[in-house]
């Protein structure tokens, strides 16, 4: 019932962005000798062909409900950002040539239906295939992995907060001054700790969230009587109330918000992919990602590798690893 929100600006920019996208597509069919052509087979060819098949579903999905504006988040501006991260995941190797193959054939037929002059032309001119897009089909896909897409994302977000932290530890941390990074000080080795299951009071707290949880209504128990449970526990029987229920509070505040924003997955002990598998199968990516020469994944829970942080040992007390969140020492 409104009138139609053209921009002249945003118009300009979407041509421009195709316009790139045919300039690339060009770029990859002139170097196809230079791609890799055996069958993908590394962890970034498994998540970009899985971040395939999430956008023909959700795009599939969009379009069926007229949800045209989340078809195109999904259908093209999602599947490029997982084409971009792709390049970068995949470093000197080089991307898959079958993988790059179908990201062109999938991606055209996705925006087929609000690009349509667009998709001919990359289908024909480009791809050189027989007869016209609007009769080609939706392109098949196998069930997503979700399992996998959330093992990225966790792998995504650990390296971002990494280079944060290493970001922070090169330029120091003095108010008022600007420190330039000195070469020789530069770490160049980064040893990061996992622990991949809550133990002790926090596995006691996860514990009766869970009990304390209806999943038919997705809310908790009151308070009341998510203290009194507490209250009964080994932790809460083994010490001063007070000061159990002072630790215990925040992190129970913290995980029933957590499963308002992510669901009751926020209390299992563990998360559904091995930690130390993730970052040991992409620490190349890790240590071109921060500049390191050496990179050690380590479990917080082996005595001998805590003492490999040696002077930094306090910083694994101070903040340590948990499901999810890795704890990083980089040294020179």
């Amino acid at each position: 019932m409104d009138d139609a929100n053209f921009v002249f600006e945003t118009a300009n920019a979407a041509i421009l962005r195709l316009t790139k996208e045919i300039s690339w597509m060009e770029e990859v069919l002139a170097a196809e000798s230079s791609l890799r052509s055996s069958p993908p087979a590394t962890y970034a060819d498994r998540v970009f062909a899985n971040e395939m098949n999430i956008a023909v579903k959700t795009t599939e999905q969009n379009y069926s409900e007229y949800m045209f504006r989340e078809a195109l988040k999904s259908g093209f501006y999602d599947l490029q950002a997982a084409r971009d991260e792709y390049r970068l995941s995949c470093g000197a190797a080089g991307m898959n040539r079958e993988l790059l193959w179908r990201f062109m054939d999938v991606q055209t037929r996705l925006i087929a239906p609000i690009c349509p002059h667009y998709a001919e032309y990359v289908w024909k001119e480009l791809l050189k295939k027989d007869g016209y897009i609007v009769k080609a089909g939706w392109p098949q896909a196998d069930s997503p992995d979700l399992t996998l897409k959330k093992a990225n994302k966790y792998l995504q977000d650990s390296i971002v907060s990494m280079r944060k932290l290493l970001q922070k530890q090169t330029s120091g941390s003095k108010k008022g001054k600007t420190s330039t990074p000195n070469v020789q000080n530069k770490p160049t080795v980064g040893l990061i700790f996992i622990n991949e299951q809550y133990d002790g009071w926090k596995k006691e707290c996860l514990n009766i969230l869970q009990k304390k949880f209806d999943r038919a209504t997705g809310t908790f128990a009151p308070d009341q009587e998510i203290l009194s449970e507490l209250q009964k526990s080994e932790i809460g029987q083994a010490g001063n109330f007070k000061q159990i229920q002072k630790l215990c509070m925040p992190f129970l505040r913290f995980k029933k918000d957590e499963v308002k924003a992510v669901g009751i997955q926020a209390l299992d002990l563990k998360l559904p992919f091995g930690e130390i598998e993730v970052l040991t199968e992409n620490a190349e990516l890790i240590k071109r990602q921060l500049g390191l020469e050496r990179l050690e994944i380590l479990s917080a829970m082996d005595a001998d590798a805590a003492a490999r942080a040696g002077d930094h040992a306090s910083v694994l007390n101070s903040t340590p690893p948990s499901p999810g969140n890795p704890t990083a020492i980089f040294l020179s």
